[in-house]
């Protein structure tokens, strides 16, 4: 039983530390994620309380079928969706981008790393959604195929399809901004 999941029962048995727990371990995570679909933080960050919303309405929805999780991420894509959907305007791309200078041994590779993150973010933004969508399950959350095929609604074959072409597709717009491909 993951993490997740046994913090979820305690909350579900009357432990509010449970709640905490998977606010502690997911926030963070859920927000990066939601703001991949909405280019804004601060809309993430709504959009991320009202996925731990739906958990404290909804008790017992959870039925162990797929990891914690997953789970939580399908709801915060749902989230996203629906507020995409309710406000349908186009959403300019936050560009700025904070780096932890601790991470680097130098001011050169700082400023590298900073350029490669911005250059993956911007590609990133220019991709099909559901391409960054599922790069970012993959590689940032290290879900597996079916992993990702529960949160995105889609069969294992058909994530498998489209990790490859989201691969393809980041790859040419790296390459077209002048980075090559890693």
């Amino acid at each position: 039983m993951d993490k997740g999941n046994q913090s979820y029962q305690r909350f579900l048995a009357g432990d509010k530390q449970g709640l905490v727990e998977i606010m502690e371990l997911y926030s963070d995570r859920l927000v990066a994620f939601i703001n991949g679909f909405v280019h804004n933080e601060s809309t993430a960050e709504d959009l991320m309380q009202d996925t731990y919303l739906e958990l404290i309405i909804k008790e017992c929805s959870f039925r162990g079928e797929s990891q914690f999780k997953t789970w939580l991420f399908k709801i915060a894509r749902n989230k996203a969706i629906d507020h995409i959907r309710k406000n349908r305007r186009i959403i300019p791309v936050d560009d700025t981008f904070v780096f932890n200078a601790e991470l680097c041994e130098s001011v050169e590779q700082s400023v590298m790393n900073a350029e490669k993150s911005k250059a993956v973010r911007s590609a990133m933004a220019q991709i099909n959604p559901l391409y960054s969508q599922v790069l970012y399950l993959s590689f940032f959350e290290g879900m597996n195929n079916a992993e990702i095929s529960l949160v995105i609604g889609k069969n294992k074959r058909q994530v498998e399809m489209l990790v490859y072409r989201a691969k393809e597709s980041l790859k040419k717009t790296l390459e077209k901004e002048g980075f090559e491909y890693e």
